[in-house]
């Protein structure tokens, strides 16, 4: 794995051979990529930087036989654009599932944007082989003969797979069994996204008109109250819901229970006010609902793979 630049008027270019090696610096940005191929046939890429310069990452393909990838950004964004065209956004909002034979795919980073990405491919043979010898319905858009396939499909990432993709990150994926952790992980962070493609699986988020009112009106309290207590059972009372049924709306809305979405929301805001470098870890653990350091800095670091300390370092140091 390799990398070379060439410059234009929009952004120097990147070229990144992804074919080979393991971990590399990226030029035009800070950080590293690296590449993990395992015997089971998948391939996990870990990427952790930050963009000196706006430029653009262009990625040389792995395989040179169908395959699947996937990736999702657990922080910063990028923009995905493809040799037909079509252009992607990259974001915590959004995970994808792709397959783009062509050289040339191009990722365009902006100057200070602080990327941390997860993402795992593997063949379709390799695949298939794991499924009985017949893939998923869902993937039937992406089995088509090597050449000039260009397939991708986006998605939102549920609570389960950016647990995945923060636990790739943790301190949890080191150690002697650093190798079978990550190759765990990689192969559960591509069947959720499998699962999700799957249309069959997709709940319907329709509520009565009633619940639907109530449970806006308990979005924009949450959102706007994120310093405060906000007990579940307070929230449910005051929507004239039970906690149960409280869990089951936002498991629908949201693959979140209550106090899921809460800690997500909690987690992004405490990121937001980090990267403004303006507060202490300790102020805008107040400000997300924390009474303690401690236990914010335990949740912000399962959520993000980095200690808030770190994510504000970075701030005030650029």
């Amino acid at each position: 794995m390799g990398a070379k630049g060439t410059g234009s008027s929009q952004g120097s270019t990147h070229t990144i051979d992804m074919a080979g090696g393991q971990t590399f610096a990226v030029p035009g940005v800070r950080g590293r990529m690296e590449r993990l191929p395992f015997a089971s046939g998948i391939v996990l890429y870990r990427l952790e930087y930050e963009a000196l310069e706006d430029c653009f990452l262009e990625m040389q393909g792995t395989f040179s036989e169908p395959w699947i990838g996937s990736g999702l950004h657990i922080q910063g964004q990028s923009e995905l654009l493809c040799p037909d065209g079509q252009r992607h956004a990259l974001n915590p909002d959004t995970a994808m599932v792709m397959r783009v034979d062509q050289h040339g795919s191009r990722f365009r980073l902006q100057k200070g944007q602080l990327v941390r990405h997860v993402g795992a491919s593997t063949t379709l043979r390799a695949l298939r082989s794991r499924f009985g010898d017949a893939l998923p319905r869902c993937l039937e858009d992406f089995d088509t003969p090597y050449g000039d396939s260009i397939c991708i499909k986006t998605l939102s990432p549920s609570a389960r797979l950016r647990q995945l993709a923060s636990g790739l990150f943790s301190q949890h994926a080191n150690g002697t069994c650093r190798e079978l952790k990550l190759e765990a992980i990689a192969n559960l962070f591509l069947s959720e996204l499998i699962e999700g493609l799957d249309d069959d699986t997709q709940a319907d988020t329709r509520l009565p008109l009633w619940e639907e009112q109530a449970y806006q009106d308990l979005l924009r309290q949450i959102r706007a109250t994120l310093d405060s207590a906000l007990a579940i059972a307070a929230l449910a009372e005051q929507a004239g819901l039970s906690e149960s049924r409280l869990d089951q709306i936002f498991k629908l809305k949201h693959d979140q229970t209550c106090a899921e979405f809460i800690r997500h929301e909690r987690m992004l805001l405490a990121q937001q006010l980090l990267a403004t470098g303006e507060y202490p870890v300790k102020v805008v653990a107040s400000k997300v609902g924390y009474g303690h350091v401690s236990n914010f800095s335990r949740a912000y670091r399962a959520r993000f793979g980095e200690t808030p300390a770190r994510t504000l370092r970075r701030a005030t140091i650029g």
